[in-house]
């Protein structure tokens, strides 16, 4: 032990509290450091961040007016290796005046936004249509085409092509309506309870196809009380929209999807809803054509 005493004190080195503590003060300061530039970089790398800094780089290149962007991507989009700006963007509308004490009610007047970037060149396609705060854009490439999809929880959608010097909506060359799906009536077996019986009418939608059966599912096996579902409220309304290549032949196929049932109790956080209808679309010469109809559990 003196001998170790002795080195310490050859080489210079005085232990004291005071000294120990600035140490431990710096390991800390920098720990705190590292952690506040790892924090930074993860919020820059993340949707949130991202948005952040396109939304100041497209401000430069653009007059936004009044416009508030809700969803936006740096892609690719003509294959000229340069990376191109989409996005949504609408008017707020708010509960109240006060923008720091008030909720995003709608979207007014929501427009697609392309702009190229190498030549900043700007392609607009507005909707005219109002859309609710949980809009999403999802951008969506098959092998032929370039999609962009504008839904909401509402069932508010517009799918847009993109084409050389312009933006297609493929859903208002479908029809003159929002697009929505069959009528849903339901009915319950009277020889079994968990079985529920639905029928489909696509009350002259001329984009769907009339479906004649009545289609039985049994919920016996999932072991769910029906009694404790109600139908939904409104019978024609669409979930769910989304492409599946379904043959695999890198050509996507458009997909709506319906729920049947919903769960009367709002604190259910499994099985919420029971019962989908799907139905399938190809795209041909810009509008949706109707393939088939699937009802399942």
């Amino acid at each position: 032990m003196g001998n170790f005493s002795k080195i310490i004190k050859e080489i210079g080195f005085t232990y004291s509290f005071k000294r120990l503590k600035k140490a431990i003060l710096l390991v800390v300061l920098f720990t705190l450091i590292g952690v506040g530039v790892y924090l930074l970089y993860k919020f820059e790398s993340s949707e949130s961040g991202l948005k952040i800094a396109y939304e100041k780089e497209v401000s430069s290149i653009v007059d936004l007016a009044d416009n508030t962007i809700i969803n936006i991507y740096k892609q690719d989009l003509n294959d000229d290796q340069m990376l191109d700006y989409v996005f949504i963007m609408g008017k707020e509308k708010r509960s109240n005046d006060n923008a720091l004490n008030s909720t995003l009610e709608v979207y007014n007047d929501v427009s697609l936004v392309v702009i190229d970037g190498g030549t900043n060149e700007e392609l607009v396609y507005e909707t005219k249509k109002d859309y609710k705060p949980e809009t999403t854009l999802n951008v969506v490439t098959d092998q032929n085409d370039r999609y962009f999809l504008i839904s909401d929880e509402t069932g508010s959608v517009d799918l847009l092509k993109l084409e050389e010097d312009s933006l297609v909506n493929i859903i208002k060359n479908t029809t003159s309506d929002n697009l929505l799906g069959y009528t849903i009536y339901t009915s319950r077996s009277e020889e079994n309870e968990s079985v529920l019986e639905v029928t489909l009418d696509n009350y002259g939608k001329d984009y769907l196809e009339n479906y004649k059966e009545t289609k039985s599912l049994d919920f016996t096996e999932l072991s769910i009380d029906l009694s404790k579902y109600r139908e939904t409220y409104l019978r024609d309304k669409i979930s769910k929209f989304e492409f599946k290549d379904v043959n695999e032949d890198g050509n996507l196929e458009f997909v709506t999807t319906q729920y049947i049932l919903y769960s009367l109790d709002d604190s259910v956080t499994e099985n919420k809803t029971i019962g989908k209808i799907e139905t399938y679309y190809n795209i041909k010469d810009d509008k949706l054509v109707f393939d088939k109809v699937e009802i399942n559990i």
